[in-house]
């Protein structure tokens, strides 16, 4: 199974972002995900959903699940990410 299509991945990606510490950023559904079919805001992930699982978990003052993961398969990967979060600033994600 592709990561795009963990549904435990995606269902967390999900809870973060409508979490209310992230709501308040006012970032849109469509930076991350492709609308539905049928016009709904969360469709297949734009960007790779463990990068911004690693950024929202940030924002919203959790730890990432999946941050030893991408600093494992790209070193220094993570830790950008999670800087970028802690200075408000939003990055550069891998598009899938």
């Amino acid at each position: 199974m592709s990561v795009t299509h963990d549904p435990q991945l995606l269902q967390r990606v999900q809870a973060l972002f409508e979490d209310p510490r992230i709501r308040g950023c006012n970032w849109q559904p469509r930076l991350f995900w492709h609308p539905t079919e049928s016009g709904g805001a969360f469709g297949a992930p734009r960007v790779d959903p463990r990068e911004l699982e690693v950024f929202l978990a940030t924002v919203a003052g959790e730890a990432s699940r999946y941050l030893e993961t991408l600093e494992a398969e790209q070193p220094g990967r993570g830790r950008f990410l999670a800087a970028n979060a802690r200075r408000h600033e939003l990055p550069l994600f891998t598009r899938v």
